[in-house]
């Protein structure tokens, strides 16, 4: 056991620690994705990485190539033991790595065994990370054999390096040296990392845990059936919503794996297509969160739709530009509805702690506060969008079932790695992008910086307005109830006793009610009433000085009411007034009543008859008795009393100049009453208008139909003119006249009024079937524009999905197109590359044969001595003609399967002929 100064141990790491270590990647991307990190971070820099999978004697391999700084024995060291990281921030790149565990838990997650070269310029290093050389040799310690080579190919000290390359030569998948010198070599440039895994995780029937074969540009998690028989992978996170395409595929995974990515990931051959996904939303929104515990710093988020696919929403959170969290569903977009559907929305939270995994966060507090404000954040964009959406297009499909393209277009430079915004309408760009293609001769230039971003954080990109609405009404809504409360639980007294004390002591009399109007059969006043079922009670009940008057059952309500009056008389009222009147009851005893709230609308009819008219006229003159007033009101009460004596306000609508005298004394008792009422009752003015304004609307509505029917009747009137007028003698000339006897003219006049009544009730006969002709097509009308807006609306949702279904096989056929086209270019790399060799091969066989005539030419020249030497020399040179032959019909073989090697005789020219025809043909294949 090894011992420190002192001596005291040191902790000891078992070699299960290494698969211990691992099962923290649940997820096998996540642990791809740790290699990934170590390229991009600023000690490495590199500018490309390349994944792929090959097969290293006959085991399945997993290879990562980087063109980065590499490292020496110290750092491969480092970087092969725990808890080492001395990662800092370069050239404003924020290093990722955080823990010095990524490699060891990555790399261990995908394989049992790993084997690291590396290049640095000056030295070149392999080191060993492998479980199954600790479990061969029984280590009790995590061992990592590691070798170094100088420039000159050599093992820098031999010595000390002896067991560990024996270790390296014995345990991995390179028995020689020469072979780890030839991957050493396969890095290109001088620079750079190769990583390669073996012994890969496999499932209970040997197969391994990704699938190789299905995309053959990718590395995707083989789909499982799950228990509805459905094949598909699912995270454990997403049990209950559609799988987003970078849960199973590695390519896609590795497109959205940083926020802005700094460098180029080329899988399985093809380049990733990256993107800027902040830029790649459309009806792009920024809004700033103030979190509390970061105060006064503000995190700037960005909201927009998805434009690929509507079904893969939510936040996506990252961390120092690393994904960490994706399609995070938060607020509306977690209930069971379709709100949120499609929105995206994309934060760094540099200021939370991923977990070690970094596919997480670290349950905080300050992360479900973080997840509260975005929940409300993603809340108001939705509503937002949805409130512009309706204002401007009412009749168009959801905001989210609308098809959508990128608010911008952002493209990387192949050289520099530069992003560039490109102006709108570019849809097709080339498979290499570079800054000297940009249409903005600006940024033309690689040496040009990127174009800076909007740094504003301090305010929303929009305006909020829906809140403001909300916020209206919910006022609106507070005032209202707060009154209705207020009202409800106020108690006010009708009069004091002191006042009406002091108006007795002026007036000398009691107050008098209003004269009952008795019923006749003349339907021309009608008054509706609104009744309130509001009980108020009075602390006062001096019976001499109160407005009150008994009945045998309970105390009832005076009737308070000021008419309107002329200004010079009290005897008549305004001619053709259609004013509201208002006749207020207060019940001195509080009665409980079962709905307090439920406003009843009474209307009565009071009839005048010309002798009753008269009668009041008569009492108006003479001052009226206590018993004379109290029968009166009595009568009055029981016209227009409802079951409750509650407070009762009543409409009073006057059709014909009807004249109702009232006493001066009663007038000025009701005003002064009327006054004292108002100021006891500002809690139910606000509620009476509220109820006063519904009533105007429709008096406004009545009085519309009325102007019409009086129009209809003037035209009646004119009509019952002219026809009087034929009944009616006139003077044919200055010196005679005639005339009509006084009987005559009554028999004359009162048949002239019968055939005016009936031709009056002919008129209002035919104004009803016309208002129920206007209502009839009324109602056709609001049905048929019903049933026409539900047809537009089917055929708009008909229209929709078919320009769905032809975008969708739109993609398709693009997506088919790409791959066509890169199998195509592959196929001509392939060529160029037969052909080259083809050129080489055709060459050196030339070469052999000018070589022969010269080679017989020495022969016949020489001596006899010399003749074995070159017949020698002429075989060594057919036996190389004959192997070259041999070579080249192999390979004329992968071009020509129809070539049978067995039937080609290597001693004669064929070889060479079939070699010159393939080559004349590729020639003309290349130049059409």
């Amino acid at each position: 056991m090894a011992k420190a100064q002192g001596g005291i141990r040191l902790s000891a790491l078992c070699p299960k620690f290494l698969h211990t270590n691992s099962t923290s990647h649940t997820w096998p991307f996540s642990a791809i994705a740790e290699l990934i990190d170590n390229a991009y971070d600023p000690d490495v820099s590199a500018k490309q990485i390349w994944i792929d999978k090959t097969v290293i004697n006959d085991d399945i391999c997993l290879t990562f190539t980087d063109n980065g700084n590499g490292m020496n024995s110290e750092k491969l060291h480092k970087m092969l033991s725990f808890g080492f990281s001395e990662k800092s921030v370069m050239n404003n790149r924020v290093p990722v790595g955080l823990y010095g565990n990524g490699f060891k838990s990555g790399s261990m997650r995908l394989g049992k065994d790993a084997i690291v070269f590396t290049k640095n310029g000056e030295t070149m290093s392999v080191g060993l990370l492998s479980q199954t050389f600790l479990e061969v040799t029984k280590a009790e310690h995590v061992m990592v054999p590691i070798v170094t080579f100088n420039n000159q190919r050599q093992i820098s000290d031999p010595t000390e390096s002896k067991n560990s390359l024996k270790a390296i030569l014995t345990h991995s998948l390179f028995s020689t040296e020469e072979k780890l010198l030839a991957e050493l070599d396969a890095i290109i440039g001088k620079k750079g990392t190769r990583i390669i895994i073996w012994n890969l995780r496999r499932d209970k029937n040997g197969k391994t845990e990704f699938d190789f074969d299905k995309d053959k540009y990718d590395i995707r998690i083989p789909e499982d059936l799950d228990e509805t028989g459905k094949r598909g992978y699912k995270k454990q996170e997403r049990l209950d919503q559609i799988v987003p395409e970078s849960d199973y595929s590695l390519r896609a995974y590795c497109s959205i794996l940083y926020l802005k990515p700094k460098m180029q990931i080329i899988l399985r051959g093809q380049k990733v297509k990256t993107q800027l996904v902040s830029k790649s939303l459309a009806f792009i929104e920024h809004d700033v969160y103030r979190p509390k515990f970061l105060n006064p710093k503000l995190v700037r988020i960005t909201f927009g739709f998805n434009c690929r696919n509507k079904d893969h929403y939510g936040i996506m959170m990252y961390h120092k530009n690393r994904l960490i969290k994706a399609y995070e569903r938060v607020g509306c977009q977690l209930k069971a509805n379709n709100m949120g559907v499609g929105v995206v929305g994309i934060i760094e939270c540099n200021f939370l702690k991923p977990t070690h995994n970094k596919q997480d966060f670290d349950y905080t507090n300050e992360y479900r506060l973080t997840i509260a404000a975005l929940g409300e954040k993603l809340n108001d964009y939705w509503n937002e969008m949805n409130e512009k959406k309706n204002e401007e297009y009412p009749l168009a499909l959801p905001v989210e079932e609308i098809q959508k393209q990128p608010d911008q277009t952002w493209v990387q430079c192949d050289a520099c790695l530069k992003w560039r915004k490109l102006p709108d309408g570019i849809e097709h760009l080339p498979e290499k992008w570079y800054c000297s293609l940009n249409p903005d001769p600006q940024f033309r230039n690689c040496s040009v910086p990127e174009e800076p971003e909007d740094d504003d954080l301090i305010h929303p990109t929009y305006e909020k307005t829906y809140k403001k609405k909300d916020k209206e009404k919910l006022k609106k809504r507070l005032e209202y109830s707060h009154q209705i409360n207020k009202d409800m639980f106020s108690k006010t007294p009708v009069s004091s006793s002191k006042d009406f004390k002091a108006f007795s002591a002026v007036s000398g009399k009691e107050a008098v009610p209003r004269s009952p109007l008795p019923e006749t059969s003349d339907p021309s006043v009608k008054r509706p009433l609104l009744i309130l079922n509001r009980s108020v009670s009075s602390p006062h009940s001096d019976s001499d000085n109160s407005l009150k008057r008994k009945t045998p059952s309970c105390v009832t309500p005076v009737s308070l009411k000021t008419p309107r009056l002329n200004d010079k008389t009290f005897n008549n009222c305004d001619d053709g007034d259609d004013e509201d009147v208002i006749i207020l009851e207060e019940s001195s005893t509080p009665k409980p009543s079962a709905d307090s709230d439920v406003p009843v609308v009474k209307t009565e009819c009071i009839h005048l008859d010309p002798e009753e008219k008269q009668k009041e006229n008569c009492d108006v003159g003479e001052p009226s008795s206590a018993a004379t007033s109290e029968s009166k009101s009595e009568q009055l009460t029981s016209a227009t009393q409802t079951e409750l004596p509650n407070l009762v306000v009543k409409k009073e609508e006057v059709e014909d100049d009807t004249s109702i005298p009232v006493p001066r004394a009663e007038i000025e008792t009701k005003q002064h009453n009327v006054n004292d009422v108002s100021e006891t009752y500002v809690g139910l003015g606000n509620e009476l208008k509220n109820q006063l304004q519904l009533l105007n609307k429709e008096k406004e509505m009545y009085q519309n139909k009325c102007e019409v029917l009086t129009k209809q009747v003037e035209t009646l009137e004119q009509k019952i003119l002219e026809i009087n007028n034929k009944y009616v003698k006139k003077e044919m000339c200055h010196q005679s006249t005639e005339t009509i006897s006084s009987f005559e003219e009554e028999n004359v006049h009162g048949r002239n009024l019968a055939e005016v009544t009936i031709l009056y009730e002919k008129a209002l006969e035919e104004i009803a079937k016309l208002k129920e002709q206007c209502s009839t097509l009324q109602n056709l009308k609001t049905e048929c524009s019903k049933c026409a807006d539900g047809e537009n609306k089917s055929e708009v949702d008909e229209i929709a999905v078919q320009v769905d279904d032809v975008f969708r096989q739109l993609d398709k056929c693009t997506i088919e197109r790409d791959q066509y086209k890169s199998e195509n270019e592959l196929l001509e790399m392939e060529k160029n590359q037969i052909a080259c060799q083809c050129e080489e091969l055709k060459a050196e066989i030339a070469q052999l044969k000018a070589s022969i005539p010269q080679a017989v030419a020495r022969a016949n020249d020489s001596t006899t001595s010399n003749v074995e030497d070159s017949v020698n020399f002429s075989e060594a040179e057919s036996l190389k003609l004959r192997s070259l032959r041999v070579n080249v019909g192999q390979l004329l073989a992968t071009i020509m399967p129809d070539l049978d090697l067995q039937q080609v005789n290597y001693d004669i020219d064929v070889v060479d002929e079939i070699l010159g025809q393939v080559v004349e043909q590729m020639h003309e294949i290349s130049s059409t």
